[in-house]
């Protein structure tokens, strides 16, 4: 059975992008699931943090060295102001469903931080799922429903209550846990570990499993 990963992130997040890096030169080719999980930093709407959207410093003394180090390249001004992205998330189950999710992502984080257009207005969220090949009508047919609301308000409780989020991005496999871009040694580490373990596992419940009695013969 493969292992899980699975990433809270949200698409105004930088670091989720080096996270998602980092996982995917990790995992490789191993029997790896990765399951990426939308979490909305403020869906009560961005807090005042003075001249900018991002804290102070941030994105120059962090994102930037970071983003470089990582071989990525974020533009030198951070976006602003930043948008709410609870529609945006939201939209991340539509492009799944369909197939499309990293497409969706990658586009998406393209789109706030390499383009600095607004994810949070639903004409460009449109948009920008037809540029992918999705139908931007069905797209917004599923947003405008209630029970997707639902859905999403229900994971978003499930995500900080069950699995305490507070953070993008959080990373987990089993009970191995990290807050932030993830340390690619640690990670392949608590892989390699975790493999170990459930193979050793399966092995012990075969070898503990009855054998089948054979039918008798007529």
């Amino acid at each position: 059975m493969p292992l899980t990963i699975d990433v809270w992130f949200d698409y105004i997040c930088p670091f989720s992008v080096m996270a998602r890096k980092i996982i995917t030169e990790t995992v490789g080719n191993e029997d790896v699931h990765v399951r990426w999980r939308p979490y909305e930093l403020h869906p009560e709407g961005i807090p005042a943090t003075g001249k900018k959207d991002y804290p102070d410093g941030v994105w120059e003394n962090s994102v930037l060295p970071m983003g470089e180090r990582f071989g990525i390249a974020f533009r030198a001004d951070p976006p602003s102001p930043l948008p709410h992205t609870g529609r945006a998330l939201r939209g991340f189950d539509f492009a799944q469903r369909h197939g499309a999710g990293l497409a969706y992502n990658d586009r998406l984080f393209e789109a706030h931080l390499g383009e600095h257009r607004d994810i949070g207005d639903p004409a460009v969220l449109a948009a920008l799922v037809g540029e992918i090949g999705l139908d931007a009508e069905a797209f917004d047919a599923q947003l405008a429903s209630a029970a997707d609301l639902d859905r999403y308000r229900q994971e978003q409780r499930e995500a900080a209550a069950v699995h305490r989020i507070h953070t993008v991005p959080t990373v987990t496999v089993g009970p191995w846990r990290t807050e932030g871009v993830p340390d690619a040694g640690r990670l392949a580490r608590a892989l390699d570990f975790l493999s170990s373990r459930a193979a050793s596992q399966a092995r012990s419940a075969t070898r503990a499993r009855p054998a089948t009695p054979h039918a008798r013969a007529a």
